[in-house]
């Protein structure tokens, strides 16, 4: 018998026994849950030290991403990104067909479908759109790779919205990323829509 156990254990990988006790209940029942999913453990990269962390990540992205050595401030940084570009985008679905189109010449050949719409603006107000982009997207890369730098914050607030108490502003970066949240859902949401029935309800551009 102790023969053929010496066997089995030296299959197992790392030399560890393949027959290893199990884990007491009690050391198990310590393990910290996620507030998100009760019923799963809380993934071990989410500390709670960001706005918006509630140990949510059934996939277990941020564990893979940090096990291989990446970095959850660039993940972030990218995540506010997309958030705020979505909430833009949730404005640009609506205005249009709730306030109609700029009084400018070239806007009557524009549709109000946003979808459309890209496709029918003049080559100068593209590559405006475009060039912009890229020169926002330069001076934004030459923030976000420094190593101390905080996701999200580019020193760009001309009205003075963020507060100067730590605890106001937390507040307001808490808000944010779950409007930034929101806002990537119900752009996917708007799209599905106006590709599947032409429109979208209650504004039917």
């Amino acid at each position: 018998m102790l023969s053929l156990i010496s066997q089995v254990a030296a299959f197992a990988p790392n030399g560890v026994p393949a027959f290893a006790p199990a884990m007491p209940a009690s050391a198990a029942s310590m393990v910290e849950k996620s507030a998100a999913i009760p019923f799963l453990n809380k993934p071990p990269a989410l500390d709670g030290t960001m706005a918006g962390d509630v140990g949510f990540d059934p996939l277990g992205f941020t564990t893979t991403i940090t096990e291989l050595g990446g970095d959850l401030n660039y993940v972030r940084e990218a995540e506010l990104m997309h958030g705020r570009q979505a909430m833009l985008a949730t404005v640009g679905f609506v205005f249009p067909a709730v306030f109609g189109k700029l009084p400018v010449d070239w806007t009557s050949a524009v549709s109000v479908n946003p979808l459309e719409a890209q496709y029918q603006l003049p080559p100068a107000a593209f590559y405006q759109v475009l060039v912009s982009i890229f020169i926002a997207e330069g001076l934004r890369a030459q923030i976000i790779f420094k190593g101390d730098q905080v996701p999200g914050e580019h020193g760009f607030d001309p009205l003075g919205l963020m507060p100067k108490d730590p605890v106001k502003a937390a507040r307001m970066k808490q808000a944010e990323i779950k409007h930034a949240r929101i806002a990537m859902i119900a752009v996917v949401g708007f799209y599905a829509q106006i590709k599947v029935t032409g429109h979208l309800y209650p504004f039917h551009i």
